[in-house]
């Protein structure tokens, strides 16, 4: 994200200055916190407009972006990525923006495209909120802020010799998903509430799936068993769901491809698998389950997972 690593590599920190720092022009986009001073009250629900994917340039001139998600159990969780001029990953970050004694800290690590570590196994970076405003939080030496209804600004201050401050400033531009994908990922991670982490939250999504699949099957099976006397609908029946699994495999291939770089990534295509899963259990309930007149169907309309 904000290339904070950068203050505990200061061999790259000239070069990183030199090409992506802004001219101190205006006042310093960072601020630092007096000594001993008190945080102010915040709340994450006052960071709900850094959830989503951010894209914009990086250290020396290369592709950057960043992912948040939204808060579970008190933390929104964040990634970063920074890219090198060929494409390759740099580096990552990992972000907790947590709820911490009534106000907010960000903490974060470090690592290697290889996912070695830079800081010690339990050490971690810890920015102290200092003002929080509308659409701009202001931690200790590093700065979250709106620039327009689509863009983030993301500063942190270098260490320096010199009297002015020395800021790597970056500006992003968010990514908005598809509609549909927004939609079904609220909808699902809802079911999912109680997950704390990126990882919490994959496992829960993926019993969903089985969830979901499980159901899919009892209702074909139903189909299946309905229409047993007649040979030829039930092949099709059965070619029609094999043939739908390799769709959604495809499909939801697809969107974890352009999801990828991000942290979201299973989230996003776990939340597609499930919702076509849905979908298919509900055409089978509708084509093969229902009758055109009164009579009840064999099973109940399915609903979405939960």
């Amino acid at each position: 994200m904000f290339a904070i690593g950068w203050m505990i590599r200061m061999v790259l920190a000239a070069a990183a200055l030199a090409s992506t720092a802004t001219a101190r022009d205006t006042a310093p986009e960072t601020r630092l916190g007096e000594e001993e001073f008190i945080s102010p009250p915040a709340a994450l629900a006052q960071m709900d407009w850094l959830v989503g994917q951010w894209q914009g340039e990086g250290i020396q001139g290369a592709p950057a972006m960043e992912s948040w998600l939204p808060p579970t159990g008190g933390v929104m969780v964040g990634t970063f990525v920074q890219e090198s001029a060929d494409g390759a990953i740099m580096f990552t970050e990992h972000m907790y923006l947590m709820q911490e004694d009534d106000t907010l800290v960000l903490r974060l690590k470090h690592f290697n495209a290889d996912l070695t570590g830079w800081e010690e196994k339990d050490d971690m970076l810890t920015f102290r909120l200092v003002a929080i405003e509308e659409c701009a939080a202001y931690f200790n030496a590093l700065t979250l802020r709106c620039d327009g209804p689509d863009g983030l600004v993301a500063a942190v201050r270098m260490k320096s010799d010199k009297p002015e401050p020395q800021e790597l400033l970056f500006r992003f531009t968010r990514l908005a998903p598809r509609a549909d994908e927004a939609r079904n990922s609220v909808s699902y991670a809802s079911s999912c509430a109680q997950a704390y982490t990126t990882l919490d939250m994959n496992e829960c999504l993926a019993g969903l799936l089985k969830q979901s699949d499980a159901r899919r099957a009892e209702y074909l099976e139903s189909a299946i068993e309905r229409h047993a006397d007649r040979a030829a609908l039930t092949t099709k029946i059965a070619a029609s769901d094999a043939a739908f699994t390799a769709y959604r495999d495809a499909e939801c291939g697809a969107v974890y491809e352009d999801w990828k770089e991000g942290s979201i990534r299973g989230i996003m295509s776990l939340t597609c698998r499930i919702h076509l899963t849905d979908k298919r259990t509900t055409d089978i309930w509708q084509n093969w389950l229902t009758y055109p007149d009164s009579t009840p169907p064999l099973l109940p309309e399915p609903e979405p997972t939960h």
